[in-house]
């Protein structure tokens, strides 16, 4: 298998067993959600360093737009306790 097909598909297992694991225990908040889909797509973006430059630079792009909607939603939580 091709490099990237393996990146891909351990980036779509892991957030099927984790959306699987947080429905069991009854989460139902989309910021706790999208904060460990993060650190999970960053961590196996990370594992995967061997990409060709031009590959690690639109993944980077991809985890600056992930990066940037985490700080939305960690502005939200801070506005949420505030008031």
């Amino acid at each position: 298998m091709r490099l990237y097909n393996i990146y891909i598909l351990s980036i779509a297992l892991t957030l099927l067993l984790t959306t699987v694991m947080l429905t069991a225990s009854g989460q139902d908040s989309l910021s706790i959600y999208y904060t460990i889909y993060l650190a999970e797509a960053l961590i196996i973006t990370e594992l995967f360093v061997f990409f060709n430059a031009k590959a690690r630079r639109g993944l980077n792009l991809v985890c600056s737009v992930l990066l940037v909607g985490f700080m939305f939603v960690l502005g939200l939580q801070i506005i949420k306790i505030l008031i």
